[in-house]
């Protein structure tokens, strides 16, 4: 367990560093060689596309339609085939020369993607899809943890919410997000989350949970009048626990009922963060707490990873043009031994709470601010010089 939380954050960090996290799988499979380094490409490729809700009709899988996705210098050129009764399919007379192939399935409402594989992996190994049945939210479902970072800015903030969810079940459902009221922008970290979730006229956004362990990370906007602010999130399903850090800036305070505060947490750029610890929440009730003596004007560094989860998404229109940053090999030496030592921070932070020497709140709030700073600091240059 430990180790998948290590690798999703190493994940999100290299997704930072390389402007763009929706092509972070393919970025680490090898996009700079690839792009450097012209490969002979697939002829073909095949896949094959997999049930995994136990007792869903054998052919379910069969006769499916699959999206090809063929990166290429001029854009994505998309194919489509229908899969065999087993759920194999194939594509022939490919792009050769594309620098990228991936596979996407509409399947009982939820939009499903394969990893992004470079020409040399596309070629060897058969894109492989997982998808489930269907159902409605289940009536006693529970968000692990909602963790919601908040930067101060002049009549704004400008934050990262972090929703920890636990699928149990064999089958997929659709979750309201537990989004702020009064929200004025919400963008994910991978803009193929763009396409999978379904945004309704009244503001509720629904992202499909998959029977897995899941992190879901996105952006807000929170405009306000100051000096003080009351945020509210309206809760469509029941929460465990809830961690809130507030940009500690000169006489800013939070307060709350039943909000438990921790030691201040200092990210590695010196910013120090007010924590607070909420309770759980039942289904249909509000959290709520007051942010007061609030600045009007600039008193804080700007929060600059809403860049990186909405500065690609325009210019991706069907989710995987290539976008990337070449650097020189100085610069990446650099950036590695940076996540490294921030990877290690959370490594003894890991361990700490494994012999019991954090306690739960305060481990979850350290561990949150900690990925919203993995963020923050591995940004591109262009995109630390151009805030959106």
């Amino acid at each position: 367990m430990r180790l998948a939380r290590r690798f999703s954050l190493l994940c999100i960090s290299h997704s930072a560093a390389l402007y763009c996290a929706a092509l972070v799988v393919f970025i680490a499979l090898g996009w700079i060689f690839v792009a450097n380094v012209h490969a002979q490409g697939p002829t073909q490729i095949q896949g094959q596309l997999f049930n995994g809700t136990h007792d869903a009709p054998a052919q379910s899988i069969a006769k499916v339609p699959v999206t090809l996705f063929q990166i290429t210098a001029a854009g994505p050129v998309t194919r489509t085939a229908e899969t065999q009764a087993d759920g194999t399919f194939t594509f022939a007379n490919v792009i050769t020369d594309a620098t990228a192939y991936f596979a996407r399935v509409d399947y009982a409402g939820i939009r499903y993607f394969t990893e992004i594989r470079p020409p040399e992996l596309a070629s060897a190994l058969p894109l492989t899809l997982t998808v489930y049945e269907t159902q409605t939210l289940p009536a006693n479902f529970t968000i692990d943890r909602v963790h919601l970072i908040l930067d101060v800015q002049p009549k704004r903030f400008n934050g990262l919410e972090l929703v920890q969810i636990t699928n149990p079940i064999d089958r997929a459902f659709y979750l309201p997000l537990p989004l702020p009221a009064n929200t004025s922008d919400v963008q994910f970290q991978d803009v193929r989350e763009q396409s999978i979730v379904k945004r309704e006229e009244d503001g509720t956004i629904l992202y499909p949970i998959l029977p897995t362990t899941t992190e879901i990370l996105y952006g807000v906007v929170l405009p306000f009048t100051p000096p003080d602010y009351r945020l509210e999130i309206p809760l469509a399903t029941q929460v465990s626990g809830f961690n809130l850090l507030v940009a500690q800036t000169s006489g800013v305070s939070v307060s709350g009922n039943q909000l438990v505060p921790g030691a201040p947490f200092t990210s590695q750029s010196g910013q120090q963060y007010l924590v607070l610890a909420g309770p759980g929440q039942n289904a249909g009730t509000t959290f709520r707490a007051t942010i007061s003596n609030l600045p009007g004007v600039d008193t804080t560094p700007q929060l600059q990873t809403l860049v990186l989860v909405g500065g690609g998404v325009g210019a991706l229109a069907l989710l995987a043009y290539p976008i990337y940053t070449r650097r020189t090999r100085k610069a990446k030496a650099v950036e590695t031994s940076e996540r490294v030592n921030q990877l290690q921070l959370l490594a003894r932070l890991d361990d700490a709470f494994d012999a019991g020497k954090v306690d739960a709140d305060e481990y979850h709030a350290q561990r949150a601010a900690l990925k919203a700073e993995l963020l923050k600091r591995h940004m591109t240059d262009d995109e630390r010089q151009n805030p959106a």
